[in-house]
């Protein structure tokens, strides 16, 4: 009985279907465990408060408290970029904002790496949500 295929082309055959199965169009990733906490953009602008850090402090102030005995205070994400300062919540437009979400030290340091025993703040707004773009 005679095979379709040669055993020596099955290698390349493998190559072949992975790079046709690496084709499919990118999906961005839901950075946000079932765990997670979220609070929506409207929730914060009904607050009244100036800034996100203060909306923050008023409608969910567990986000801030740092989680560690060195009271390492969450990172910060703004649309996926982590941000230098915690606080840069002070200067993200609060009408610009469309969720907060508060991701644990573990969570956060399986996603991004190391440096998150004090968890990930992942905040998102309209720009983040440009067509072809991931926000965080």
């Amino acid at each position: 009985m005679r095979t379709l295929i040669s055993p020596r082309l099955l290698p390349f055959l493998g190559l072949l279907l992975l790079g046709c199965a690496s084709a499919a169009p990118v999906k961005c990733p839901d950075p946000l465990s079932p765990g997670s906490r979220r609070v929506l953009g409207d929730e914060l602008i009904a607050t009244r408060e100036p800034d996100l850090y203060q909306a923050i402090v008023v409608s969910r102030p567990t986000f801030l408290q740092p989680r560690d005995a060195r009271r390492q205070h969450p990172a910060v994400y703004v649309d996926g970029i982590a941000m230098a300062e915690f606080d840069a919540l002070r200067s993200v437009p609060l009408a610009d904002v469309v969720e907060v979400a508060f991701m644990s030290g573990p969570d956060a340091t399986t996603r991004y790496g190391t440096g998150h025993v004090g968890g990930a703040i992942l905040v998102r707004t309209t720009r983040g949500l440009a067509p072809g773009r991931c926000g965080g």
